[in-house]
């Protein structure tokens, strides 16, 4: 049998006799030269866990030959530890887990935290870090296990490079060692800091002011913008332009006409590993969508402020997954022509309009060139206090039209 035994801060007095028992029965032990230190007695063979984990199963297919084997992990070793590869490499049926108290439990005892609802996530050996600061948008709490590379200070520059802030910051180094200690700060002072102790966990809790600023990924109510009057997308049309552009983590998204920038923040929020290109040739709303990815934490958008369809041909736009036009006016059927030579094929496209004559040019492009096209018309009706009672209001009614570029 391989056991994969957690090891606490304080070293060997932290096991338990049952674990201490099969230690002491097994012929084999593995881990970390800092816990194979704590069993210099050992009189089996041992292996310290390096990036060489091939020779490790060898080790342990030899060894476990003869008898068991203990493999020694840190805290919990199914928390970004060694059991996750023993049970891929040798099955369920052959390894058995005996867990501790884990680092990420230990740094939430040091700061005195309450640790639910943290998502726990690892940065050792990550060459990108995009998922990590997706997850810094997502989540109010996470524990980060890090490494020598990716260090609290580079993943703080990295969350406020990506618009993940809003965080206090806790640094928890050499948990239970002389040397320990943990450091308070915020994204940009951690963004700071230089040394490191080499074992460390960060803490990221959101702040109270920037919980209140959170806001739902689509549907953002219009008073969230700053936008000047009739200038934005409504937030019942921009869901529905959303799910027809049936957008993914990684799209290349173009919003033509982007006046406030409404689509293009919820689409960025839709594609975190993506981007966004918001088209405005207007610079005073140029300056509200700047504005707006401030304060709605939207940095995958890239704001261009210049007329379409001209700058649409330019090569440093990379081709789009997905386009949304809302605007355009007379030279929306231009527009489109650039939108169709440079999308990718299976590209989404839709746009809204509000007068018959411009859904017309644009289904008309669509039919002529036999792309898959379909046509709704959105009658909208919100309610408005008038005086005790309530009545409806209706909003001028919206096409919207979404069609895919074939294969």
């Amino acid at each position: 049998m391989i056991y994969v035994i957690g090891i606490g801060i304080s070293g060997r007095p932290s096991l338990a006799p049952a674990a201490l028992e099969i230690i002491g029965r097994a012929r084999g032990l593995a881990g970390a030269s800092r816990h194979l230190a704590e069993f210099a007695d050992f009189a089996g063979a041992k292996r310290p866990i390096t990036a060489d984990l091939d020779g490790l199963s060898r080790f342990i297919s030899s060894v476990a030959k003869k008898g068991d084997v203990a493999v020694l992990a840190t805290g919990d070793p199914l928390i970004y530890g060694v059991a996750d590869f023993m049970i891929r490499r040798f099955g369920k049926a052959a390894v058995r887990i005996i867990p501790n108290v884990s680092v990420v439990q230990e740094a939430f005892a040091l700061i005195k935290e309450s640790a639910n609802g943290v998502f726990i996530t690892s940065a050792h050996g990550r060459r990108g870090l995009a998922n990590l600061v997706d997850a810094g948008r997502r989540n109010a709490k996470l524990a980060i296990l890090t490494d020598g590379v990716n260090t609290p200070a580079v993943i703080a520059r990295e969350f406020l490079r990506g618009g993940a802030g809003g965080f206090d910051v806790y640094v928890c180094e050499s948990i239970g060692m002389k040397a320990g200690r943990v450091r308070k700060g915020t994204l940009e002072s951690v963004a700071r800091m230089r040394r490191f102790h080499p074992l460390n966990t960060m803490i990221l809790i959101r702040t109270a002011s920037f919980e209140s600023m959170r806001q739902r990924r689509i549907g953002i109510p219009d008073a969230a913008f700053r936008h000047r009057p009739g200038m934005i997308t409504k937030e019942e049309i921009r869901v529905i332009a959303l799910a027809k552009l049936d957008i993914s983590e990684d799209s290349v998204i173009w919003d033509i006409g982007s006046c406030s920038g409404s689509v293009a923040i919820e689409a960025a929020r839709l594609a975190p590993l993506g981007s966004v290109h918001a088209i405005e040739k207007s610079a005073s709303r140029v300056r509200d969508i700047r504005a707006n990815m401030r304060s709605l934490n939207a940095a995958n958008v890239h704001v261009i402020c210049a007329s379409a369809p001209q700058c649409l041909t330019d090569k440093a736009m990379p081709p789009p997954d997905a386009v949304f036009v809302g605007g355009g006016g007379a030279k929306v059927g231009a527009i489109l022509a650039v939108v169709a030579r440079r999308a990718k094929p299976g590209a989404r496209v839709v746009a809204t309009a509000v007068t018959i004559e411009t859904a017309s040019v644009v289904t008309g492009f669509f039919n002529k060139r036999k792309w898959p096209v379909e046509t709704t018309l959105v009658n909208l009706a919100k309610t408005r206090r008038l005086g005790d009672l309530n009545m409806l209001g209706a909003y001028n009614p919206v096409f919207v039209i979404n069609a895919r570029r074939p294969y």
